[in-house]
């Protein structure tokens, strides 16, 4: 799992995300000290190579690396300033590698079997309130079932499900 591509992706394509109209998941609002979860959404971001990104709501990734990325937004209100947040990231298998693996100053700590990344950040909503974060498929990234839960405050705000293909297969 490769963060560097996704951070530049986060870095450059920040409003154009936030731009896109995306349909939301169906959720349950969720509190946590006062926060509220208004809406979560899972994206689905692939690159042409040549600085064309395309965004979109989806429950399956392309094998694509190097060019797909994935990851979430939360819509938050009454959120404050700074928001701690702790997502936890869960492979079927392990990947050849995971970005910041060997990297004590690394937000994100491994299971001892390598499938599981969680990630501890502290994140500043935007205006509108979304918070979000961003991985990318990288060389050696297992294909199959993957799933995100995304706590605020140590509460769990919300669980995604999804999928990693070998790019050209079917959803079913």
């Amino acid at each position: 799992m490769n963060l560097d591509f996704a951070d530049t992706l986060r870095r450059a394509g920040r409003g154009l995300m936030v731009a896109l109209p995306l349909a939301a998941w169906t959720l349950t609002p969720s509190v946590s000290h006062g926060v509220t979860l208004e809406t979560a959404e899972f994206v689905v971001s692939v690159s042409d190579g040549e600085g064309n990104l395309r965004s979109i709501t989806a429950d399956v990734v392309p094998y694509l690396p190097d060019l797909a990325c994935f990851g979430w937004r939360l819509r938050l209100s009454d959120a404050p300033g700074l928001v701690k947040y702790r997502e936890v990231l869960k492979l079927p298998e392990p990947p050849a590698f995971w970005s910041g693996e060997d990297d004590a100053y690394s937000p994100h700590r491994f299971s001892a079997d390598r499938t599981t990344a969680t990630t501890e950040e502290f994140a500043a909503p935007d205006e509108e309130g979304w918070i979000s974060s961003t991985w990318c498929i990288a060389e050696g990234d297992p294909v199959g079932p993957h799933s995100i839960d995304v706590y605020i405050d140590d509460a769990l705000v919300k669980h995604f499900d999804f999928e990693v293909k070998p790019a050209g297969a079917s959803r079913d």
